[in-house]
């Protein structure tokens, strides 16, 4: 038997195809258009929180949520058209509700969070562009870290799978099948 140290390098074909397999699996597709989407999103949504912090117009939290006002409409876009497949009109206590509390939560925190690094940076007395800089790496780190937390109550929560209306004949007991909606 040969252990692992002694086998054959892998061949540059082998580890294409097993990339390939790993990419068309469903979730890992999703879970990467989900990324490059955030990406985006948060592009434009730290630019907001930038223009109007760093340009001393608001204070941090009020710019939180004006970034999260101008980077929300793009992430549910994008995730909820290509990271997911759906299509149609979404339902107000199925999607959007449930949508809706994952932003307020992201609000709350990144909120919360950029109040409190402005805060101590204000009795440190640190220099503004220092400051602005500071509260802007708090800004990212928070959304940073709720990354795959909300990819999770998007995922289990707001583009959920839900039974199919598909009618049984009486007395069949096995479980309803389950459709991803379109």
């Amino acid at each position: 038997m040969t252990s692992r140290r002694d086998a054959p390098p892998a061949s540059p074909a082998g580890a294409h195809a097993r990339v390939a397999d790993v990419w068309r699996r469903a979730g890992v597709r999703r879970f990467s258009k989900y990324a490059a989407g955030s990406v985006v999103a948060f592009a434009v949504s730290n630019l907001v929180f930038l223009v109007c912090y760093g340009l001393g117009w608001t204070s941090p939290q009020v710019a939180s949520v004006l970034s999260f006002t101008a980077g929300v409409p793009v992430n549910y876009v994008l995730n909820r058209r290509w990271a997911w497949q759906r299509r149609g009109r979404p339902t107000l206590r199925g999607e959007l509700v449930p949508y809706g509390g994952v932003v307020a939560f992201s609000i709350a925190a990144t909120a919360l969070g950029t109040w409190a690094t402005d805060r101590w940076l204000q009795a440190v007395d640190v220099p503004r562009a220092v400051q602005v800089v500071i509260v802007d790496v708090a800004f990212i780190a928070i959304n940073g870290g709720l990354f795959l937390t909300k990819y999770v109550l998007l995922d289990r929560l707001v583009f959920t799978e839900r039974r199919a209306t598909t009618a049984r004949p009486a007395g069949d007991d096995r479980a309803p099948d389950v459709e991803r909606v379109p």
